[in-house]
């Protein structure tokens, strides 16, 4: 059969040509300077029908086959996922000749006799819009695919330098709490690149993005187990100096206004959370069910960053001196930390502020950090009496020069800045700094 005779017929097995390739395809290679096309011998295969090889649809239903036996013992088939122009007609197809299949095989093994009960093939299809690089629909033969490589040398270098071959400088660093690309990426894919039924756009602004929100989150669980950590602290210390009664053991910190909202806030983000990855049923009046379940990652990522936000509140209003009850912030902790490691974040992020060989000196380096941000508030207070009695001037200014960049450029190469001025403004916290993202140092000028 050389052409269809129905518009829903399709190509279950290629004849292979013997025919030299054809003027008009000699033509297009010579324009394009390539050679043209001739499809090799050792894909064609001998059979009833001559001398070819599968359809397209057919490839595809027997590797699934094929799998499907392999594994027959252990695994079945449930989802089936490509992109929304394979959904006709290579998924309808792939399903009509599979279920065909099927059918003449049940019918075969029982002879022909009695009524089968109908089984899908696959019961449950998800078909994703396309992704898009500046402008253009990615595709390898637009030569406008991002490899991976390219894509954590881009988060990793934060440039649009393209990474061809070997790994950058940059790259060749193992991935950390402050920088990991592919976590990066991950919340791209989960919440800022629209609905995965829609098309989706890739660059570099997207993927800065990304990791503004992962920092926030990051902060938030570094900052929070830093809290608890110096609670707990405070409270061994305490308990050196009661007696052994297992009653002077026991937390009699009672919830305030502020605990009870975190608790219930973090409810509400759960349970949130949960209906953006699965959906949710409501029942109505009379009885009858609704449900709506699809995956809303756009809506995850926000309950997330919400509670991040919630969170830091709550822990830069807080003083070490004076704990609070802990079993709200462990809550709110802990349920964050299990929400990333459900969607499939690394440990980079899900464990950022647990002691590694990365951070386990965040505590150590707490008095240091301390006593740095008391030396530069006694300096500038120093330098500020100096220029109003004008005393020393210029060497002030300086003083307040060098403070400045302590503050500006030092510390937050090393992922920490100071809480000053407006932003220290209505926070009741014993601290004057907090732990942030490093930054490049700002070049001097000669």
């Amino acid at each position: 059969v050389r052409k269809k005779r129905d518009s829903r017929d399709f190509c279950l097995w290629k004849y292979r040509t013997q025919s030299p390739p054809s003027a008009s395809s000699l033509n297009a290679a010579a324009d394009n300077n390539t050679q043209p096309m001739i499809e090799p011998a050792i894909v064609s295969y001998s059979s009833p029908w001559g001398p070819g090889r599968p359809g397209w649809h057919v490839e595809c239903s027997a590797m699934i086959q094929r799998l499907s036996v392999d594994f027959q013992s252990t695994h079945k088939f449930q989802l089936h996922a490509g992109g929304i122009d394979l959904k006709f007609p290579h998924h309808s197809n792939e399903i009509a000749q599979a279920e065909a299949f099927h059918e003449a095989v049940a019918a075969r093994d029982n002879g022909g006799e009695g009524e089968r009960k109908f089984e899908e093939w696959i019961p449950n299809w998800v078909h994703t819009g396309h992704l898009y690089v500046k402008g253009r629909k990615m595709s390898k033969s637009l030569k406008n695919f991002v490899t991976i490589r390219e894509m954590l040398g881009i988060s990793c270098n934060n440039s649009d330098d393209k990474v061809k071959g070997e790994r950058t400088d940059s790259h060749q660093h193992e991935q950390s709490v402050w920088s990991c690309p592919s976590d990066d990426f991950r919340l791209w894919c989960l919440g800022l690149s629209g609905s995965y039924r829609g098309p989706a756009t890739y660059s570099k602004d997207r993927m800065d993005e990304a990791r503004v929100i992962r920092t926030k989150w990051v902060n938030f669980l570094i900052e929070g187990q830093q809290c608890l950590d110096e609670w707990k602290a405070a409270e061994n210390t305490s308990h050196d100096f009661a007696t052994n009664d297992s009653a002077t053991q026991q937390s009699t910190r009672v919830w305030g206004e502020d605990e009870l909202q975190l608790f219930n806030q973090v409810t509400q983000a759960g349970m949130k959370c949960r209906e953006a990855l699965i959906g949710r049923c409501t029942t109505s009046i009379d009885g009858s069910t609704r449900g709506s379940f699809d995956l809303d990652g756009s809506s995850f990522v926000e309950e997330l960053t919400k509670l991040a936000n919630i969170g830091l509140v709550y822990v830069q209003g807080t003083n070490v001196q004076k704990p609070r009850p802990e079993e709200p912030l462990r809550f709110a902790v802990e349920t964050f930390r299990r929400q990333l490691d459900l969607v499939g974040f690394t440990s980079y992020t899900v464990n950022a502020g647990i002691s590694t060989s990365e951070n386990a000196s965040s505590s150590n380096n707490a008095d240091l950090l301390d006593e740095i941000a008391a030396f530069r508030s006694a300096i500038r207070s120093t330098s500020l009496n100096g220029i109003r009695s004008k005393d020393t001037m210029a060497a002030a200014k300086e003083i307040l020069g060098l403070c400045d960049e302590l503050r500006d450029d030092i510390l937050p190469s090393l992922g920490v800045e100071f809480v000053d001025g407006k932003a220290a403004k209505g926070v009741d916290h014993n601290r004057a700094w907090r732990r942030c993202s490093p930054r490049a140092r700002i070049p001097k000028e000669d």
